[in-house]
């Protein structure tokens, strides 16, 4: 089974860049495809915007930092999936989905945290893939991007959380679950 995993960068998808554009009839082809799709931030995003979606900054602010997200729907197929995880926020953006998309996870500023469409495309809008060295780097490529309006810890902070590892045992499920559909 083909998957296409679709990750994270500084811009937005309603920013005008050409590759974004083309980037985003991409996605939307290989959905209509009936192909497994995870998209992570700005990943979930694409996936949102591609399935009918609107995506826009969050007016209550961003998500920056380890903060939990709770299971908001049961979706019997994901049951594997725990009441409660903490993960990495990284994002200012929030977008809607259309019917057709269940959100599995949510948190107070954000309602679409985890979503699934079709049973074989997911959506997170949170970082289920830091290591402790790629959060180093996140943060200091990024450093800037900490401050503002919202829900957001320093840097200290984020950089003192080691990164759950069944977060990873987590995402594999997620993944053997969209190829497997």
């Amino acid at each position: 089974m083909i998957l296409l995993i679709i990750l994270g960068g500084p811009m937005g998808v309603y920013d005008d860049i050409e590759w974004l554009q083309e980037e985003k009839q991409f996605i939307k082809a290989v959905i209509q495809h009936n192909r497994a799709v995870l998209g992570i931030c700005l990943g979930a995003q694409l996936i949102a915007e591609s399935i009918g979606g609107k995506v826009m900054p969050n007016p209550k602010g961003k998500e920056v930092g380890w903060w939990p997200i709770y299971k908001r729907q049961n979706v019997d197929a994901l049951n594997f999936l725990p009441e409660k995880l903490e993960v990495l926020h990284w994002h200012g953006d929030t977008f809607t989905l259309p019917e057709e998309a269940t959100t599995f996870y949510s948190t107070e500023l954000c309602k679409n945290q985890a979503f699934l469409y079709k049973n074989n495309v997911v959506g997170l809008q949170f970082h289920f893939e830091t290591t402790k060295g790629s959060l180093k780097t996140m943060v200091e490529a990024d450093a800037s991007y900490i401050s503002g309006k919202g829900m957001i810890q320093s840097k200290e902070a984020i950089l003192a959380k080691t990164p759950p590892e069944e977060n990873a045992d987590i995402l594999l499920q997620l993944i053997q679950f969209i190829k497997g559909n």
